[in-house]
């Protein structure tokens, strides 16, 4: 992908188009095609590879989704990242569209730090998956989406916050007098305190800003929070005593959402900040009530992706046993037994992408029996095995202690876990090497140690089980050993990795020991 991605912008309405090329070039993009309608961007589509694609939904002759439709279609373009930028927008809506595979979401109005962000965003996430479509079906009524939390019954307008930058002490006592009864009010005598206030984590969630102020005046405060992507996002009203039409358009153009003449009157000042607050508060629940819908669709999708990955290998397992039939080879009962656990494995890998699921939202709850770590693991390393023959690894099993290694767990989830980090071990092996896996009692845990003696590159070692993180590794995702990090921890176990030229790669996992039972 190049360091300069090709945008094509769809939307129908001139002024909007000018406005975002702006924009993007403002942020260093500048291999920029327009478009109106989703037919002429059909036709400049054909003729232009690209790398992400924004469009407007609502346009004639095509709208944005059924240019998002025919895009998942084309052969050329079918991965190629989509944002749908929108006023109005319904769950039903929002749904179709997941379904259709829009990567995300931009809701009008919004700033230069928002678009920024929801780029950047996309593209890392194509690049790390641009081998499939971003997204999938929204979650099916089997396991729903989780709901964003609503807010708390008792929450009241004091969880919003108002600055007031005035350089004329009464006028800051008298704005603050009339809104602190319902806000968090903070005060800025100048416009160098006020960009220091909106810079700090506990930023407002509007601004009412004087115009008329020495040294920095209002223009040159707006135009340093909208240069900055920490502090754009912060909607400004002004307050000026400037009532020509020339200032009130120069105030809105820079950036303001509202304007407040002066001498203030108090009962216009607090409607025009009491309807304001209320629309962002719509807007934030419906950014979040989008993001949720959005993250639970990428969850859904990495989900599979792990399970697609883990079925791998019982499935080459179950064909190279079924193919030495074919030859006219015998077949043992031992051979037919391992057919029939695999196959069984692999209904139960169907299973899994349901927990793997509830893990990662937060609703997995643990039905925790014994599970053998002396038969699961006997079983995986034959399993994987089979595939590194050409490769010469070999795969060596010690078991410590001299005690019963039974861990208390879920099968299936220790089975998916183990498979994962003895199969990379394998991969990551030196040709001709060994992979050692160890299992020994640790005190009121069990430790399993997979070591081979590859390394880990330095540079994701300290990331090594977050969610995304590889490098190169061919087809490599970053899901294997995030997954492994889940579901240790689901099973209230821990995981952890050490990388040196001395020993190699050292993966540990700890699970609780399954209570002796006394007979």
């Amino acid at each position: 992908m190049s360091s300069q991605p090709l945008f094509p912008y769809v939307d129908d309405y001139d002024q909007m188009r000018r406005v975002m090329v702006s924009n993007l070039k403002s942020l260093g993009f500048t291999n920029i095609i327009t478009s109106q309608n989703g037919a002429d961007a059909i036709n400049k589509l054909k003729a232009n590879p690209v790398n992400i694609i924004l469009s407007d939904w609502n346009m004639p002759q095509m709208t944005g989704l059924e240019l998002l439709e025919w895009v998942r279609k084309d052969n050329n373009h079918q991965f190629t990242p989509f944002i749908m930028i929108t006023a109005e927008i319904e769950r039903t809506q929002v749904e179709r569209a997941i379904a259709s595979g829009v990567n995300d979401f931009v809701l009008k109005p919004f700033s230069v730090g928002t678009l920024s962000e929801r780029i950047k965003r996309t593209l890392q996430r194509s690049t790390v998956k641009q081998a499939q479509p971003a997204v999938k079906a929204p979650p099916s009524e089997e396991t729903p989406a989780a709901s964003p939390a609503p807010p708390a019954a008792a929450a009241t307008n004091k969880a919003l916050t108002v600055l007031v930058v005035d350089d004329v002490p009464d006028n800051l006592t008298l704005i603050a007098n009339l809104l602190q009864k319902e806000y968090r009010v903070k005060v800025a005598p100048n416009g160098q305190r006020a960009i220091k206030i909106c810079q700090s984590q506990d930023k407002p969630n509007l601004v009412l800003l004087d115009v008329m102020m020495p040294d920095m005046d209002g223009f040159d405060v707006i135009k340093m929070l909208k240069a900055d992507e920490v502090t754009s996002d912060i909607p400004v009203i002004f307050l000026t005593a400037l009532d020509d039409p020339d200032n009130i358009v120069k105030g809105l153009e820079s950036g303001a959402v509202d304007y407040v003449t002066k001498p203030i009157n108090p009962t216009v000042l607090q409607a025009r900040v009491r309807n304001f607050l209320r629309f962002y508060r719509g807007y934030e629940e419906l950014k979040n009530t989008l993001d949720t819908m959005m993250d639970n669709a990428r969850l859904r999708d990495d989900v599979e992706h792990i399970v697609r990955h883990d079925m791998k290998s019982p499935l080459a397992a179950i064909i190279g046993t079924i193919g030495c039939v074919g030859k006219g080879e015998n077949i043992s009962t031992e051979q037919v037994k391992t057919i029939e656990d695999l196959s069984y494995t692999l209904l139960n890998m169907v299973n899994l992408s349901t927990d793997l699921y509830k893990i990662e939202t937060g609703r997995f709850e643990l039905n925790a029996k014994p599970v053998d770590l002396t038969r699961l693991i006997d079983r995986v390393v034959e399993e994987i095995r089979l595939g590194f023959t050409s490769k010469n690894i070999k795969i060596t099993t010690k078991y410590q202690g001299g005690e019963d290694l039974t861990a208390l767990g879920d099968e299936l989830l220790c089975y998916s876990m183990l498979h994962n980090l003895i199969k990379n071990a394998a991969e990551a092996a030196p040709t001709g090497s060994a992979v050692f896996v160890t299992v020994s009692p640790e005190g009121e845990n069990i430790m399993v140690a997979v070591k081979n003696l590859g390394l880990v590159p330095e540079s994701i070692r300290d990331r090594f089980f977050d969610k995304f993180v590889t490098i190169g590794k061919k087809g490599g995702t970053g899901l294997g050993t995030y997954s492994a990090r889940m579901i240790a921890e689901a099973q209230n176990g821990s995981i952890s990795m050490q990388s040196s030229e001395e020993s190699g790669t050292i993966i540990e996992v700890t699970l609780p020991k399954a209570p002796v039972v006394r007979r």
